[in-house]
């Protein structure tokens, strides 16, 4: 497996857009029911059961009956080091960001229902390169293969750059959480450019590992910290959060506002750097799909509409149980 430096476009026969509609929708519904039942019973079985089984067998199935050329179509090439170096320092900038982000998507959620649910995961219950290969190794994997392995190729046939930005809001809507779609639909564009670049799956694997494992790093250190040790985490200190930055005085408050945005601002400008090194470093990389029109529109949406729906309908009860309306029935889904 070699990184490609080739200037050459070449074909590729890539997954129609109604297998991977179908794709999608059938993995959302096994999501939904047995995923959210597996992780329910043991979370470092239900995560392996659903990573591996639920999100990373169907599209290899759909590639292996469809005859597809699973190597040229993944993009199984070589990353250089220098580029995963790149990689690495663009994931640990953008880390604050999306942060930034899905704070920002919490506060509007607070500000429509009055209150945020965030279901911390269990990551204390189990030692740390456990967590860390469990959520950042499985998901990398597993969700690089559905979505930039195959999915982001489909759309590649009409345009490169909605074929990006889709995918990572297929990626966003699909970790089934609307208070950090803002954050994850960033985090899912970026790692769709990467490999797009690098014309490699393993770098968007390297990516989001890097992301995911930081994100577990710093949860965990931050659990440890000897002030964290009498605030609850997920729900009530996301609100406590909020509710502290309310009582504040307007001044402290602009001034804690402003902190935020520069910080971030300057985070930006780091990752921009980055990017600007990444494209120049990945300027040779040339392989792509050619735009092809296509077809009839119908059937497309139709084949994703299933899934999407699902998805939707879990977010209004999402949203229902944010208004205090919790059916029985869906109440094990929202930790009720």
């Amino acid at each position: 497996m070699q990184e490609s430096n080739s200037t050459e476009i070449r074909s590729i026969d890539s997954p129609k857009l109604t297998e991977t509609g179908l794709l999608y929708s059938i993995v959302a519904f096994l999501l939904l029911s047995a995923g959210s039942y597996f992780q329910h019973r043991n979370f470092t079985s239900g995560i392996l059961i659903t990573e591996f089984v639920i999100i990373l067998l169907p599209p290899l199935i759909l590639l292996k009956l469809k005859k597809y050329n699973i190597p040229e179509v993944l993009r199984l090439n070589r990353v250089s080091l220098l580029n995963l170096f790149i990689i690495f320092s663009m994931m640990l900038f953008s880390l604050w960001i999306v942060l930034i982000l899905n704070l920002f998507n919490l506060w509007l959620i607070k500000t429509i229902f009055g209150r945020v649910f965030v279901s911390p995961l269990p990551i204390t219950e189990t030692p740390l390169l456990v967590n860390i290969l469990l959520i950042g190794g499985s998901a990398g994997i597993c969700e690089e293969v559905m979505f930039r392995g195959v999915i982001q190729r489909s759309f590649e046939r009409v345009s490169v750059f909605w074929s990006i930005v889709i995918t990572g809001f297929l990626f966003g809507l699909f970790h089934m959480d609307f208070q950090k779609l803002l954050g994850t639909f960033l985090l899912g564009v970026l790692i769709g450019f990467i490999v797009y670049r690098t014309n490699s799956l393993f770098a968007g694997m390297f990516a989001h590992f890097t992301n995911n494992s930081l994100a577990v790093i710093i949860s965990t250190l931050a659990g440890k910290l000897p002030q964290a040790a009498n605030v609850q985490a997920g729900e009530e200190s996301i609100n406590d959060f909020f509710a502290m930055l309310e009582a504040m005085p307007s001044a402290q408050l602009i001034g804690v506002i402003i902190s935020y945005v520069m910080s971030a601002l300057f985070c930006a400008a780091a990752l921009a750097g980055l990017i600007w090194a990444f494209v120049l470093n990945t300027s040779k990389t040339r392989e792509a799909n050619p735009r092809s029109r296509i077809g009839k529109i119908t059937p497309v949406v139709l084949a994703y509409l299933p899934g999407l729906a699902a998805i939707a309908v879990m977010y209004f009860l999402a949203a229902l149980g944010l208004s205090g309306v919790r059916p029985d029935i869906f109440s094990r889904l929202f930790g009720g």
